[in-house]
């Protein structure tokens, strides 16, 4: 592997890019840093959220743990490129998307089978509340 170029201290290139313009050590660690927020807030919202039986917000969660595992992707050849050993922020960022996804598809299942009437252990936040009943009217 070839040395990386040293930067001349005169060269104007700012810290987030490099000499190709593709970024360099200082937009891998942004990309990696941002991928793990993104992945612990996916997993976040996929656990806690309140899907109240609606299966598109899945989709929008599995989404989000998607664009994690992507930014967390883009930083992995940043790294290589400067030679420079990849952070551990990156594998996590990926783990934690992957977990989102896998959480997001689990809610998807358990979302569809509840309108069939089949019921999976799932937390009642995932589930849709009960129709409240019509006032006045017995039930």
């Amino acid at each position: 592997m070839s040395e990386p170029a040293e930067q001349d201290p005169r060269d104007p290139t700012p810290w987030w890019q490099d000499q190709t313009d593709v970024g360099g050590l200082g937009m891998a660690r942004l990309f990696a840093w941002a991928a793990l927020f993104m992945g612990v807030g996916a997993l976040g919202i996929a656990v806690f959220a309140p899907l109240e039986g609606d299966a598109l917000r899945t989709v929008w969660i599995a989404g989000f743990g998607t664009v994690a595992i992507w930014v967390a992707g883009m930083a992995a050849p940043r790294y290589r490129r400067e030679g420079v050993r990849i952070s551990w922020a990156v594998p996590a960022a990926m783990v934690l998307g992957g977990l989102a996804i896998l959480v997001a598809a689990y809610a998807f299942v358990v979302i569809v089978a509840a309108s069939g009437g089949v019921e999976l252990p799932a937390p009642e936040h995932w589930l849709p509340a009960s129709a409240p009943a019509r006032p006045g009217v017995p039930t």
